[in-house]
């Protein structure tokens, strides 16, 4: 995530969800706020990262990914609720690696999926249990310099490391 943008969700209760951004120095920038806007409506927004001129939104709500611009326009959304590839069932944290490709933490299938910048599913890795490279409710990635994925494995109490591949 870029240091100068930070999300921030508002409200008490997930009907109020929205983003912040806030630039260095924590000083209020504005509100992302997609409460009544639609087809574009973001009902629950628990993970977002910053990549280049766009934002990407887990929107757990609606079981999809959310592309926006910086400004808070729409570019694209993708997904929808059910276990097959590109299907979410809780989309939480989502991450964006050097070749592009966002990965997503997709916890109530315990797995973590990666999709092209305009949503085309690549891959998909892990499945529920407690062995090395499964899944207990995985609810956040991120990757490093090298690219390995860090998957918040939450229900199995620990972090597990993967290639860029998954592996």
């Amino acid at each position: 995530i870029n240091a100068e943008y930070m999300g921030r969700i508002e409200g008490s209760n997930m009907k109020e969800c929205r983003y912040g951004v806030v630039r260095d120095g924590a000083a209020f920038v504005r509100t992302f706020d997609f409460e009544d806007d639609g087809d574009h409506n973001i009902k629950c927004p628990t993970g977002l990262c910053v990549d280049g001129d766009h934002i990407v939104v887990a929107d757990r709500g609606n079981n999809r990914i959310v592309v926006l611009r910086r400004d808070g326009s729409f570019v694209c959304t993708f997904g929808s609720e059910g276990d097959a590839p590109g299907q979410f069932n809780s989309p939480c944290g989502v991450c964006v690696n050097a070749a592009g490709l966002i990965i997503v933490a997709d916890a109530n299938n315990h797995r973590v999926q990666m999709f092209t910048r305009d949503g085309t599913f690549v891959r998909a890795f892990g499945s529920a249990g407690a062995a090395h490279g499964q899944f207990c409710l995985p609810c956040s990635v991120c990757v490093d310099g090298d690219d390995n994925i860090f998957v918040s494995d939450c229900d199995n109490h620990r972090i597990q490391v993967f290639n860029r591949d998954g592996t």
